[in-house]
């Protein structure tokens, strides 16, 4: 049983229930962390496990607060990643932590930590600070204390396999169970036919990864982010870069970072010369590791955005499904062939993306053998 599932049959009715604003004052007071000003409350997450409260001052983000739905020890791997927030500070990559608590009083056991709102960066400005963000990873990576707590974490299982090729294998069998094993039995279920043309290319795309002549070693496994998308990325009171939302933070190979934030956010001709300012590994290394890497984090989201497509509530929500799955699967099969698409590939993307714009509403089909 998860954690998260676990803690949540624990938890009672007063834990799953949203805190009061009267409770979070008094968390506040409880750990030291005083507001400029009259605090104002806003519940901006609702999860299994943890409530995100917004704090806002003056009608602007103050801090936020994340509590779990029971005590540290309900939530033992939900506890490691608020408690990582102090690390994740002090190395200069997360936001200021302003208190923290394994049970509160004020919140009836729950734990909770309460961090310095940070504010927004857009995209284009992100793009213009390249150079910052890999020293950001660097020292997120590079952190020796981040890493033994991680190593802490792990069982005796994944100590013996966490060797700096085995996350890309394990990456792999994940990508094609989170296809065959999970996509194919609800698109079928759903009774939609083109899960079948959709699969083979899937597989075509995931054999040709297999079959590539990858990897060189890159040195010993290393904290990563795990999700350095743009909304990620945020600038503290002083202007610079921080990371927020750390629930994938693992040790894994560099490349779960550099390789996406480098494919979104710098142009291809200008990567060797950003990663020759990242010191833990060699630039050509790290770009062979992304033509495997990046390719399976692509069949990845487009595996989420199939497995959302038969749950859409509307036609926005379906045509926006079946988009997200025909960009993914098209940025993987670019990045493999290293060009455009081959065309066998496009004409087969193209005929399923237009069934499945024409299949709203859903209605049970027949998949013929």
């Amino acid at each position: 049983m998860s954690d998260g599932r676990a803690g949540a049959e624990r938890a009672n009715g007063l834990q799953r229930r949203p805190a009061r604003g009267s409770e979070l004052r008094e968390l506040l007071r409880e750990l030291d962390a005083n507001p400029p000003g009259e605090a104002r409350f806003v519940l901006v997450s609702r999860w299994a496990a943890k409530h995100v409260i917004r704090v806002d001052v003056d009608g602007k983000p103050w801090a936020y607060i994340r509590y779990l739905l029971g005590t540290a020890d309900q939530y033992p791997d939900r506890w490691r990643h608020l408690r990582l927030g102090e690390l994740l500070n002090e190395i200069r990559v997360g936001p200021r932590v302003l208190g923290i608590t394994r049970a509160s009083e004020s919140l009836g056991g729950r734990a909770a930590i309460v961090e310095a709102a940070l504010q927004p960066i857009d995209r284009e400005e992100l793009e213009g600070r390249a150079g910052e963000a890999i020293s950001l990873f660097t020292r997120l990576h590079s952190s020796p204390a981040l890493a033994e707590a991680l190593q802490a974490d792990l069982s005796e299982t994944e100590r013996e396999r966490a060797t700096p090729r085995e996350p890309l294998e394990q990456f792999y069998d994940d990508t094609r169970e989170r296809w065959f094993d999970a996509v194919v039995g609800r698109w079928l279920e759903a009774g939609l036919p083109e899960i079948s043309d959709l699969t083979s290319v899937v597989s075509e795309l995931l054999h040709d990864i297999k079959t590539m002549d990858c990897c060189p070693y890159i040195g010993e496994l290393v904290p990563v982010h795990g999700d350095p998308n743009h909304g990620n990325f945020m600038l503290n009171r002083k202007g610079a870069l921080r990371l927020i939302d750390y629930e994938d933070l693992a040790l894994n190979s560099p490349v779960a970072d550099l390789g996406v934030f480098l494919t979104w956010y710098v142009d291809a001709d200008q990567h060797h010369e950003i990663l020759s300012h990242y010191p833990l590994a060699d630039p050509d290394d790290i770009l062979q590791w992304m033509r495997v890497w990046v390719p399976l984090r692509y069949l990845n989201i487009a595996a989420h955005w199939a497995a959302r497509l038969v749950k859409a509530q509307d036609k926005d929500a379906w045509i926006f499904a079946v988009e997200s799955v025909d960009e993914w699967l098209r940025g993987a099969a670019e990045i493999v062939a290293g060009g455009a698409a081959p065309e066998h590939l496009d004409t087969a993307l193209e005929a399923i993306h237009g069934a499945l714009l024409d299949g709203w509403p859903l209605v049970p089909r027949t998949v013929e053998d």
